[in-house]
């Protein structure tokens, strides 16, 4: 894969990851969220304030399954 063509996919899982969480952020969820890939695969990175065992626990069932890597940590 081209730099190129992983920038359009890193984008398009920023947008379906966003799409998934919008439950979330409707009961309050505050994050700020990236995505980084490689020719490897993807990581979808989230800075969560007040993060707690249940809601990334949460975050967890709302964006695995994807491909993608997690990378979930508190503010």
């Amino acid at each position: 894969m081209d730099a190129r063509l992983i920038a359009m996919n890193n984008e398009a899982n920023r947008i379906a990851s966003e799409r998934l969480l919008e439950q979330l952020r409707d009961e309050g969820l505050r994050y700020r969220l990236w995505v980084t890939g490689t020719p490897q695969g993807d990581t979808l990175h989230m800075r969560v304030d007040h993060l707690c065992p249940d809601m990334r626990e949460r975050l967890d069932k709302v964006l695995r399954g994807r491909g993608l890597t997690l990378e979930i940590a508190e503010a």
